[in-house]
């Protein structure tokens, strides 16, 4: 009997080594976000929050989406992973056919879509950093995307607090051979100014809204 007892209380593992762990995650982080941007669908059909604030967070899961389903190994598509893990989220489905919240349409979805690139590539490089990327070649291009985007916008402003600590690193990084890396408190210092920068736009996002 106590021997039954103590298999009941043994530790169910769900990886055995690091690699395992990652996916788990990722596989975690991605059902997250469907199943958010599955509430935030029923939120709006039932008025409980506003057109505007929908757009927004509407276009952000729908970019944590993408880069989610990047980092899930073997996953080929939005409906296989729902049925595989028994999740039931028809509007997010839906929603991510479309690639645009239900309040944008094709020919008026310019802006929007260039913000929710910007936020995309936030996202791509803090992703980065946090997997403890340092290595020159990995951190630079989604670093180098990022500031493309900033700097390609007419329509979206930009503050110069966000293009500043995005510009610093993108020009540290750029005078670096390749095969570099990052200290990690050099990391470290990124992911902050980023991060920042990253929170200043969403501001000034909110801001431009009132």
């Amino acid at each position: 009997m106590a021997s039954n007892n103590s298999n009941l209380m043994r530790e169910v593992r769900l990886y055995d080594n690091h690699q395992e762990r990652v996916q788990m995650e990722n596989l975690s982080e991605l059902y997250a976000v469907l199943n958010a941007l599955e509430h935030l669908e029923k939120m709006f059909s039932r008025d409980h929050v506003s057109a505007d604030e929908y757009k927004l967070q509407c276009f952000k899961l729908l970019d944590q989406y993408k880069v989610a389903m990047r980092l899930v190994h073997g996953a080929t598509n939005v409906e296989d992973f729902a049925s595989k893990y028994r999740l039931h989220c028809p509007a997010a489905i839906e929603r991510i056919r479309e690639g645009r919240p239900i309040t944008v349409k094709d020919d008026r979805g310019n802006e929007l879509k260039h913000i929710a690139t910007i936020v995309e590539q936030f996202i791509t490089c803090l992703d980065a950093l946090r997997l403890n990327q340092r290595a020159v070649d990995y951190l630079y291009p989604t670093l180098d995307d990022l500031y493309n985007a900033i700097n390609t916008t007419s329509r979206v402003p930009i503050d110069a607090a966000v293009s500043s600590k995005v510009q610093k690193w993108h020009d540290r990084l750029s005078t670096m051979a390749a095969s570099d890396e990052i200290s990690d408190d050099e990391a470290r210092q990124m992911t902050f100014d980023v991060e920042s920068a990253y929170h200043a736009f969403n501001k000034a996002l909110h801001e431009l809204k009132h």
